[in-house]
């Protein structure tokens, strides 16, 4: 099973250096090879917004939404079971101060392996995340639009370096440590109607070339496109 593990730390966290340090945490899953691809975000102030309306793109800039814990980061997590990722998660120096959200990559139709396509080589330097407006129902397959078409043509220009659709978010499970205690909250993250639907790594020279290609992406059309720039751009 392939998990996004989105990274959530509130804005008023202080936390210590050697408390946030995620480096022995790293070389575990590394070691253990259930780490695939991750990165730490730029700040959510850093984070531009793309929609397509009547085929004008509209862009504005921060989060599609504001929330107090904001994703500072990612992980992609190659795992046995929900237990498993659990785990992992748990032992994230974040989980002691913030939240680690984990989503599971689901088979479709255009990756049936499921999560087959969640990294691919290379080196990404924006992370798109799909999200749906507030109050607005998933659209159905075929009104959603296929992203096949993008997909070729981001390849053939080498800047898409690998997604997924995601699971539901009434399968999300979020995971916390409080007291020593690992705490865990399943549905929707927050009950937010903001929820994240798949996400996309890409590699473009700078935010004008992310701004085409998540404007080029079916998802803008029927929702947002958020863009968030990976430290040290």
């Amino acid at each position: 099973m392939t998990y996004l593990m989105i990274v959530r730390v509130p804005e008023d966290a202080e936390p210590t250096p050697q408390d946030a340090s995620p480096e022995a945490w790293f070389e575990d899953v590394t070691r253990r090879g259930v780490h695939l691809a991750g990165d730490r975000l730029r700040p959510p102030s850093d984070a531009t917004c793309v929609r397509v309306r009547d085929g004008e793109t509209v862009v504005t800039h921060g989060p599609f939404v504001e929330i107090a814990e904001q994703i500072a980061g990612f992980d992609l997590l190659q795992v046995a079971d929900l237990e498993e990722a659990v785990g992992v998660a748990g032992a994230h120096p974040v989980a002691r101060f913030g939240a680690l959200e984990l989503r599971e990559l689901v088979p479709h139709d255009d990756d049936p392996a499921g999560g087959a396509n969640a990294v691919l080589e290379g080196a990404a330097t924006y992370l798109l995340l799909m999200g749906r407006e507030p109050g607005s129902p998933t659209p159905a397959p075929q009104d959603a639009g296929s992203p096949v078409g993008w997909i070729q043509e981001m390849r053939g220009r080498d800047v898409d370096r690998g997604g997924s659709l995601l699971a539901p978010p009434d399968r999300t499970v979020t995971v916390r440590v409080r007291g020593g205690e690992v705490v865990l909250a399943r549905g929707p993250f927050a009950q937010l109607p903001e929820q994240v639907d798949g996400y996309n790594l890409i590699d473009a020279a700078d935010l004008d070339e992310a701004l085409e290609v998540a404007a080029a992406h079916p998802a803008a059309r029927h929702g947002v496109v958020e863009i968030r720039p990976m430290w040290p751009l």
